[in-house]
């Protein structure tokens, strides 16, 4: 075996790892929380990491037929973040001056009487 195999298969492994390391600690930001601005950036970790290791095997086998799969995790993501954001901007409404928060965790605040 040469040099350059066994620099390559350490090199391999070495990413692995750190992908696999990125990935746990992604879901452990999407468990953990607390807020659903939290979940959505553990999701986009999980979501980038894995057009990262779909990247690195295709840089790998030297093939790219999994182009496509790529193009649809990355739109997936742009279009939930998008709707996370839009779901949590406060109302555009001139008259509210941004007090009324339309995030899930201030759903209960808003339905009591003050």
């Amino acid at each position: 075996m040469s040099a350059a195999v066994v620099v390559m298969g350490i090199a391999i492994a070495l990413v692995l790892a750190l992908l696999g390391t990125t990935l746990v600690l992604a879901v452990l930001r999407i468990v953990r929380g607390p807020t659903i601005l939290d979940r959505m950036i553990g999701s986009d970790m999980v979501l980038t990491t894995a057009l990262v290791v779909i990247g690195a095997a295709m840089v790998i086998r030297r093939d790219l037929t999994a182009v496509p799969v790529l193009v649809v995790i990355a739109a997936t993501s742009v279009f939930a973040t998008i709707a996370v954001a839009r779901a949590v901007t406060p109302s555009s409404d001139p008259s509210d001056e941004g007090l009324t928060v339309t995030t899930p965790e201030h759903a209960d605040d808003q339905e009591r009487p003050q």
